[in-house]
This record gives structure tokens, C-alpha cells and sequence, in this order.
């Protein structure tokens, strides 16, 4: 017979004559199912941590296309400050973000920022035809976003596993683009002579998303980074185990605390100087595909070639078909991001998108072509299919922003890439001009080029942990 030993080997005992075989089994309870990694329902906190976030960039992009020409039926739409004032207030929320983050847990910088959508949303349903409540209710919903976007993409790449970064960080350019096909579609249908304000209905909307943030605060995670930076790995550990489910602490979470750590240890090293030297390569390369970009794919002058062609050639089904068409690529891009390579599939949208910008500017270099039916026709689908494009592309500067920088320097040079987007737009409003072609075609030979370049200059991110991110970001020319 056999008898199971406390070591919990099988021992053969001497069998004796007339008595039955016996075996002897031990009551230790049984080892739980191992976790399987990269499943969505395994994850499913982390993407619940950026839901809060996600609320309020809707808000913002609604804002921000308004302020670029998608402000059809509001009473005081043509003003230069209306328009960018948004773009001041972001620039303003950002620079005020980056003391915050010290002290305050994200969870109080994304309520705060909530209020400030509410308070901004009641001022626009509250008294919609009077231009300086108006203008007021612009200013405090770019505050809000530029103080939610640094703390958000900073927490959002900390706390997510590496196989599901993408997802994580892309929710804040994605919410940007629903922002935006909203505002578009209804802006575009809008009637000024109905009895009921455009600034009303984008009030009431913004009230909506920032009701909705200020619920979802409860499932924001602090980031094990910022725990670990503090001296707490006790708190780090339990929140890695929270971020994952089961939320147990197991051998893979004492791991990830270790992998974190070494993270931290390695960036803390680096003085201030080392920390942005290294980020010195990454930054121009942000600014480039980021920054520039991002205004190339969503600026007035564009926005105004879409609103010309429509008008001429009555389609004003178009800009409803564009913002979806915006929507329908970024969430292409989403369901890419972790599932196949980034590199190439990120860089190809800009052969496309400089394409057509430099076809749209050839349509409007002259008001013979801005008025004849067949060149209008094309500019629609132009625009339409650019669309596509940018939304596609929008998720992955996210990704990057989100992964390009050294700990120490981050926070500062994100706000850099930040706030240059938004001067790039108030310049275009400030310089925009009827004749727009060549603005157009301008930008779409920078972006086939900065297509050519990016082959070189943009390294591949998918799979990788943080540290192994930016050593990639700060080599200059890499081929993967």
C-alpha cells in the first residue's frame, strides 16, 4: 500500500496479508486557478481607473471644435477670443497642473477638474447668448482640461500592465475625437433660428459628462510609481494587487512591485540635468509627432475647407459622416494599439493624411476652385477619408507622450508638447486666412516628410516595460 508523507511524496509501506489497501490523503486546501494574463476581464480595473478621465476629455474636445470652426448656430462663434481662449485656459490648467501633482492624489486634481467642467457646462445652459459668460465658460472648461491631462497620461502609463498600456493611455486622444464628432455633427445640423441656443445644448452636455466624472472618481487607482517614490511599497503592492483580478497578492504582483521598484531606483539616480538631458531627444520627436501633428489633423483651416465644400455642394450630411468616420478609425487604433505593432501602423496614417491635405490645399488656392461643384465634391471626401485617418492616429500619440520620458523630467516635458499644440492653434486662428490652400498644402509636404522621417526616428513600443520605452525613445535612428 501506499501513504502520502507530509512532504507530500507517495511512500509504499509494507503490505501486510489480509488487509486492504488504504491510501491517505491529506486536507490542505486547494491552490487557486493561475491568473491569465493580458485578458480584458484580468485588467478590467485598470481601464476602470481611467473612466473619470475620460468623461472630461469628451468635454474637451467638444471645446476644442468649437473653438476650430464647428461653431455653426452659437450667437458668438466668429469672435478671436471666443475661439482660442479655450487653447489659453489649457495652457493655463497645464502649467498649474505640474506643482499640483505633488501633493494632491490624482483622485482630488480629477474631482476638482470635474467641478470645473459643472461649473463651465452651468454657465454655457445658464445665460447661452450672453458672450462674456460665454467666453467665461470657456476659459474654466480649458482649466479643467489642461489640469487633468499631464496627471491622467502620467498615471494611466504607471498603472497599466505593459501588454495593455495602449489601451490605458489612448482613452485620453479617443475621448478627444467622441468630443469632437459630437460637437460637429450637431453643430452642423443646427438651425440659429430655433428657439433654443447651440451654447445651451453644449452646456447641458458638458453637466452630463461632468455628473458622470465626478461618479467615476471612486475607481481612480494611485499610481505604484508615485507610492514607491514616497517610501510606501506596502501601499504600492496592495494597489498593484487591486489593478488586477483576482485582486490577490501573489508571486506576479511581488514581481511587478520589484519591477516597479528597480524602475524607480534606476530614474531617481539620474540627476535633474541627466533626467531632461535624456528627455532633450524624445521631446523634439513628440513635438513633432504630437504637437504638430494632432493640429495638422484638426485645425480651422481644415475644419474650414469641410464647411465650404458642404456648403457648395449641399452635402450636409458630411460632417456628420466625417466625425464618424474619425470615431470608427480611432477605434481601429484602439483594438491595435497592444495587439500588433505600433511602430508602422502609427507612421502609415501620415503618408495618407499629407496626401489629402495637400489634395485639399490644391482645391482651395483660388475662388474659382472654391466655387465649382466638381472640386467641392472631392474636398468633401478628401476631408472625409482624413478623418479616418487622424482618428486612427490620434490614440497612438497618447501611447507615446505617455511612454517617451525619463521619470524625473516627465511631467514637464509632457506639459512642453502639451502646450505647444495649443499655440500651434491659436496661431492658425490667428493667422487664418479665405484663401487657405496654401496653409494646406504646406502642411501636408511637412507630414509626407515627417513621414519618410519617422520610419527612421520612431522606435517600436509595444511589449516593452517603461525603462526599455525610453531607452528606445532617446536613441536617435532605430529600425524597430
Amino acid at each position: 500500500s501506499f501513504k502520502k508523507s507530509t512532504s507530500g511524496k507517495m511512500q509504499q509501506q509494507p503490505m501486510q496479508q489480509g488487509q486492504p489497501t488504504v491510501i491517505y490523503v491529506t486536507t490542505s486546501p486547494v491552490a487557486p486557478a493561475p491568473i491569465q494574463a493580458n485578458t480584458k476581464w484580468r485588467n478590467r480595473p485598470q481601464t476602470n481607473a481611467t473612466a473619470s478621465a475620460s468623461f472630461i476629455f469628451v468635454s474637451g474636445g467638444m471645446n476644442l471644435a468649437l473653438g476650430v470652426g464647428w461653431n455653426q448656430g452659437t450667437f458668438f462663434g466668429s469672435s478671436l477670443q471666443f475661439s482660442y481662449s479655450w487653447f489659453i485656459a489649457v495652457i493655463a490648467g497645464t502649467l498649474l497642473s505640474l506643482p499640483l501633482r505633488y501633493f494632491l492624489p490624482k483622485k482630488i486634481i480629477m474631482g476638482f477638474s470635474s467641478l470645473l467642467v459643472l461649473v463651465g457646462g452651468i454657465l454655457f445652459t445658464s445665460d447661452p447668448y450672453n458672450y462674456n459668460t460665454t467666453l467665461a465658460a470657456r476659459y474654466i472648461n480649458g482649466i479643467a482640461i489642461g489640469l487633468a491631462i499631464i496627471p491622467f497620461l502620467m498615471n494611466a502609463s504607471e498603472i497599466a500592465d505593459i501588454g495593455y498600456r495602449g489601451a490605458c493611455l489612448s482613452v485620453e486622444q479617443y475621448s478627444i475625437s467622441l468630443g469632437i464628432a459630437i460637437q460637429m455633427i450637431y453643430a452642423s445640423y443646427w438651425d440659429p433660428n430655433v428657439d433654443f441656443a447651440a451654447n445651451r445644448l453644449h452646456g447641458i452636455l458638458d453637466i452630463i459628462y461632468a455628473l458622470l466624472a465626478l461618479v467615476s472618481v471612486m475607481t481612480i487607482v494611485e499610481s505604484p510609481v508615485d507610492q514607491i517614490r514616497k517610501g510606501n511599497d506596502t501601499a504600492a503592492l496592495e494597489t498593484l494587487a487591486r489593478l488586477r483580478r483576482p485582486a490577490y497578492v501573489t508571486v506576479e504582483t511581488q514581481a511587478l512591485l520589484e519591477q516597479h521598484k528597480s524602475y524607480v531606483r534606476e530614474e531617481e539616480n539620474l540627476t535633474l540635468t541627466e533626467s531632461f538631458s535624456r528627455g532633450f531627444l524624445p521631446l523634439i520627436k513628440l513635438l513633432l509627432l504630437r504637437s504638430m501633428m494632432l493640429t495638422f489633423c484638426f485645425s480651422i483651416p481644415l475644419n474650414m475647407s469641410i464647411y465650404f465644400s458642404s456648403t457648395i455642394t449641399s452635402y450636409t450630411w458630411a460632417p456628420t459622416v466625417s466625425g464618424i468616420f474619425r470615431l470608427l478609425g480611432g477605434f481601429i487604433g484602439i483594438l491595435m494599439v497592444d495587439n500588433s505593432n505600433r511602430k508602422m501602423a502609427s507612421i502609415f496614417p501620415l503618408a495618407a493624411i499629407g496626401c489629402f491635405l495637400i489634395g485639399l490645399g490644391s482645391l482651395f488656392q483660388s475662388t474659382t476652385n472654391m466655387s465649382n461643384y466638381d472640386d467641392m465634391v472631392s474636398s468633401v471626401y478628401l476631408y472625409m477619408f482624413l478623418q479616418l485617418f487622424a482618428g486612427f492616429y490620434a490614440p497612438y500619440t497618447s501611447i507615446y507622450i505617455g511612454e517617451a520620458f525619463p521619470l524625473r523630467a516627465k511631467p514637464t516635458l509632457m506639459a512642453v508638447v502639451v502646450i505647444v499644440e495649443q499655440i500651434l492653434q491659436i496661431i492658425f486662428i490667428e493667422a487664418y486666412n479665405y484663401l487657405f490652400g496654401d496653409t494646406l498644402i504646406t502642411q501636408g509636404i511637412i507630414t509626407v516628410i515627417l513621414f519618410f522621417a519617422l520610419i527612421a526616428l520612431l522606435p517600436e513600443t509595444r511589449n516593452t516595460t517603461l525603462t526599455e520605452a525610453q531607452r528606445r525613445f532617446r536613441t536617435l535612428f532605430t529600425l524597430r
